[in-house]
């Protein structure tokens, strides 16, 4: 199925409103781009946000970067999923990523808003995963088609990151998340995909055969069934970093300044 099948219409307009807001601010705007579950093929609309990944042309001043947020946050009452989780970076990161420098994280919500923007921060370790998705799958609602504006982004680096997550979801996810996160984890360092939550759950059982925890993780994520307990979510996922090479928790700087983690968050922290 193309990327253009799997996006939902009304995510296709919402995201078209988000550009036309942030082009109103931004004449260098280059592109916006669906990436996440909309793309993936996991969207739920009552346990997914939107996710979006803006390119300018050149980084603006810490005003500039406030007005981007501002802009966009206007939309959010709109937005058809349960919160909209967006950043913009410039075309040198887009193509090349260096140490992840972005010029604001929009984070809007029913329940929160949050504008943060990057001129004082250090890099967002998350875009190595967003870049990464936004070039082999994203979908452009406004300027060239992904590939034209992301770089490649090495598979180690993907990897890391991937690692990198497998602890955060354990300390700030639901187990749902946690189980199948690590789920594609384990696909990505198999086959190189980059997939949803889902299609990792539904990818573990096929390659390794019938499991209980995934599948009560998969049954939660899809139809809101009850989800796998702690404990089985902390095993399933120490077993999941020991074939990763990876026994121990990874040092953490995730929570610097609080920006949504990954690149298929959904509701990572419901349930």
């Amino acid at each position: 199925m193309t990327t253009e099948a799997l996006v939902p219409s009304d995510v296709v307009r919402y995201v078209t409103e988000v550009s036309a807001a942030l082009a109103g601010v931004r004449p260098d705007l280059i592109g916006v781009y669906v990436h996440g579950s909309a793309v993936l093929g996991g969207f739920r609309a009552a346990r997914s946000d939107v996710d979006v990944l803006a390119v300018v042309a050149e980084p603006g001043t810490k005003g500039d970067q406030q007005a981007m947020g501002e802009a966009v946050v206007g939309t959010a009452v709109r937005c058809p999923g349960t919160g909209l989780e967006m950043s913009v970076i410039t075309a040198a990161t887009a193509a090349s990523l260096g140490s992840c420098p972005f010029e604001v994280h929009i984070r809007a919500s029913a329940t929160e808003t949050a504008i943060i923007p990057g001129v004082d921060l250090d890099g967002d370790t998350d875009l190595v995963l967003h870049c990464a998705v936004c070039r082999a799958h994203a979908l452009a609602v406004y300027g060239p088609p992904a590939a034209e504006v992301f770089g490649p982004v090495p598979a180690d680096r993907v990897g890391a990151a991937m690692v990198s997550e497998l602890q955060w979801a354990l300390e700030h996810a639901n187990t749902t998340y946690a189980i199948l996160n690590a789920c594609r984890a384990l696909r990505f360092a198999d086959d190189g995909q980059l997939c949803s939550k889902l299609d990792g759950g539904h990818w573990y059982l096929a390659r390794h055969g019938a499991n209980a925890v995934v599948a009560a993780a998969i049954a939660h994520q899809r139809d809101g069934c009850t989800g796998p307990a702690s404990s089985a979510a902390a095993a399933f996922v120490a077993d999941a970093r020991g074939r990763l090479g990876q026994p121990g928790p990874a040092s953490s700087h995730l929570d610097r300044w609080s920006v949504g983690r990954g690149f298929d968050r959904g509701a990572a922290g419901a349930g």
